[in-house]
């Protein structure tokens, strides 16, 4: 009988730990694709900022040529 019951014990115990082995790989994958996802709004960012000083810096080179041909004429 007491075979039977530590054997019973021992798969339970084996499930359970199967069960919160899942759960943690669950969690830890949201946490590594939060943190990407984090990288890549933050490397987003910082591209929009650049991109928007170029624009900056082409627009007023170009209302510099604007105004260069404005006094031509």
């Amino acid at each position: 009988m007491t075979d039977a019951s530590s054997r019973f014990f021992l798969i339970t115990v084996f499930i359970l730990l199967l069960i919160l082995v899942v759960f943690t790989m669950k969690y830890a994958a949201s946490v590594y694709r939060s943190r990407l996802e984090a990288k890549r709004l933050t490397t987003s960012d910082e591209t929009v900022v650049a991109l928007r000083a170029e624009v900056g810096a082409l627009t007023s080179r170009m209302n510099a040529v604007e105004k260069l041909l404005r006094d031509v004429e």
